[in-house]
């Protein structure tokens, strides 16, 4: 008896260990520096499950149509390995993206269509057992260019905003030619 007590006693542990988890993006912009940060409507992400870091989005087009590069070799995949659903959450801004992640590393990208900015993550294996994986994405629409989103490791993103638009140079007056 006392041998069947202690045998099923040990069944526990030996329990089944996943590294698979979902993803629930928080996604909100901020229009100008310090201003009101609002849910991001309209967003939509996609992740690719990728051998190694050598992989990125070339451009805000290559973002929307679903593509991404190869950096060594300059390869091109547009067939992503899971899209993005649209999560609801009770009590908040209600802009979650959910994305299903089962295996590591991967290139998570959201685009956010109405400021035409996208942003990339690089997600490595993550704690094992870990059934929601919470980040926040902040779309920062005053800057211009890319930039860095994020304080911790495997918690940063890559956002690439418009670039600044170039001023014109002023033509010279009649006084400065003399």
């Amino acid at each position: 008896m006392f041998a069947l007590v202690a045998m099923l006693s040990l069944t526990g542990c030996f329990k089944t260990v996943t590294t698979d988890t979902t993803l629930r993006i928080k996604v909100v912009t901020e229009k100008e520096s310090g201003g009101e940060r609002m849910a991001a409507e309209g967003c939509f992400g996609y992740i690719y499950y990728t051998p190694k870091e050598d992989w990125t989005v070339a451009s805000y087009e290559d973002a929307v149509a679903k593509t991404i590069t190869n950096l060594e070799t300059g390869e091109k995949l547009s067939e992503p390995n899971g899209e993005s659903e649209e999560y609801k959450m009770e009590g908040s801004l209600n802009n979650y993206l959910s994305i299903f992640q089962d295996k590591a590393p991967a290139l998570v990208v959201v685009v956010y269509p109405e400021a035409q900015m996208y942003a990339y993550i690089y997600r490595k294996a993550e704690a094992e057992n870990l059934t929601y994986t919470y980040l926040t994405l902040i779309f920062h629409e005053w800057k211009n260019g890319e930039y860095s989103e994020g304080s911790k490791e495997g918690y940063k993103w890559t956002v690439v905003a418009p670039a600044a638009p170039e001023t014109p140079e002023t033509p010279p007056t009649n006084e400065e030619n003399e």
